[in-house]
């Protein structure tokens, strides 16, 4: 065992004080065969659930919980008309007769596609904002302006990912899956490959094994902020674990960051990213996204080869196939050179 039962139960016996929804919370792991010279499992998020992607479910477990007790009636969504988590969120606002607001980044195309088709067909176009391309780094300041001038609503603001405090618990049910998949399977884990977005899952992973003792070294692949903002958001939620669970917990030495080689900016892609979904799908029978785990597994792939790690490696997969909904032209190509 290769990290500390008494704090594992401590943290257990903790959160168990918390009301959480009952979205699924476990997701299995599988071996990858012949994926890379080392000893390669896939946990998969992304079977949770289809409409909810991945392990964002986890966010919302405990964050429905707090809204409805508060009650509160609408919730501002801040994100891109293309992000998971928007689309996830307004599922489970609309099911609670919560009210979503979208504050959302405008789209460089008009073309309706992917996971902005959905959000249209959830919510109606008065529903939305957009925020341009230019003024989005004052979205948040754009949010509370209009929870000033209706505050006669009780309004929550949800920054984008579900990065907020309330969020926090049920994401920490990610690492404590973890550990029954190594139960389950009689293996522990060396390293732990994950993306990260906003990077809250990333933070609660590698708080929760800092705290727990769990000697696994965490490779986080910044797919969308730069190492700043990431650790700027685990000082953060280092700080809330403390406060929010009365906990003494040493800061995070656990992790290494890594930013893509391929295609690094956020939302690019190029034709490696798509032939490596290609690659997975074949090879593995898993679909992945290109903004976030087709990614995960080409620079997982390469960082084991090129770092020569060794021991056993679990690549956390979060979720997000439908966003290929959107990107049907270029996995056209990638069919097309492989005909007859």
């Amino acid at each position: 065992m290769n990290y500390s039962e008494e704090k594992k139960q401590q943290l257990e016996s903790i959160l168990a004080n918390y009301q959480m929804s009952t979205y699924p919370n476990h997701s299995r792991i599988h071996p990858l065969n012949n994926f890379s010279t080392t000893n390669c499992y896939v946990k998969r998020e992304d079977e949770l659930g289809f409409g909810i992607s991945g392990s964002k479910i986890r966010k919302y477990r405990s964050l429905i919980p707090f809204l409805k007790k508060n009650h509160y009636t609408e919730v501002v969504v801040i994100g891109s008309s293309q992000s998971n988590n928007v689309l996830g969120i307004i599922q489970l606002l609309i099911e609670n007769q919560i009210k979503p607001t979208l504050f959302l980044k405008k789209p460089s195309s008009n073309k309706v596609q992917g996971n902005f088709l959905l959000i249209q067909l959830l919510v109606e176009k008065k529903t939305y904002h957009f925020i341009s391309q230019e003024d989005w780094e004052n979205v948040e300041a754009l949010a509370h302006d209009y929870l000033n001038n209706n505050s006669a609503r009780k309004i929550f603001i949800l920054k984008e990912g579900a990065s907020v405090k309330e969020s926090l618990p049920g994401s920490l049910s990610l690492p404590l899956d973890i550990l029954i998949n190594e139960r389950e399977n009689g293996i522990e884990f060396d390293h732990l490959f994950v993306d990260s977005g906003t990077g809250m899952m990333a933070c609660a992973l590698a708080i929760a094994f800092q705290f727990i003792l769990k000697k696994t070294t965490i490779h986080v692949l910044l797919c969308a902020a730069n190492e700043d903002y990431f650790l700027k958001q685990l000082q953060n939620f280092h700080h809330v674990f403390i406060e929010m669970f009365q906990l003494k917990c040493d800061y995070p030495t656990n992790f290494i960051l890594h930013k893509p080689i391929s295609s690094p900016s956020f939302g690019g892609t190029n034709t490696e990213i798509f032939r490596e979904i290609k690659n997975i799908a074949r090879n593995h029978g898993i679909l992945t996204d290109p903004i976030y785990t087709a990614k995960l597994f080409l620079e997982s792939r390469r960082i084991i080869e090129e770092q020569g790690i060794e021991g056993n490696v679990l690549i956390n997969h979060s979720g997000g196939a439908l966003t290929l909904a959107g990107f049907s032209s270029y996995l056209e190509k990638q069919i097309d050179t492989t005909a007859g």
